[in-house]
């Protein structure tokens, strides 16, 4: 079933990072009843303000700090999945981490 969808546009809003179109006849998946097929890899808050995707995931490779995700939870205007432990933070740290994230936007971490 082809579905004819208006699409509507201006120059500010004109170079932004698109998912492929095919995206949209997936199933994708479900989390807290919002039914999500695209991911969106990066902590580049310029690019996670300027993207069609559903969600966000968000990994760096350095000790997880407020200061970062909240700018990220701040800056996305959709789902943010962000990471919350690994190398060197592990155990108690990152279950208190994880447990300070879960009451701000958060929606996901691994």
């Amino acid at each position: 079933m082809d579905r004819n969808i208006p699409v509507f546009g201006s120059r500010l809003r004109n170079n932004i990072v698109t998912v492929p179109e095919v995206i949209s006849q997936c199933s994708g998946i479900r989390v807290f009843g919002q039914s999500i097929k695209s991911f969106l890899f990066s902590t580049d808050v310029a690019i996670i303000r300027n993207t069609n995707a559903n969600a966000i995931i968000a990994v760096y490779p350095f000790t997880p700090q407020p200061v970062i995700s909240n700018a990220l939870i701040l800056a996305a205007d959709k789902p943010i999945f962000c990471g919350v432990g690994g190398g060197i933070t592990t155990g108690l740290r990152s279950l208190e981490w994880l447990f300070m994230q879960n009451f701000k936007e958060l929606w996901g971490w691994f």
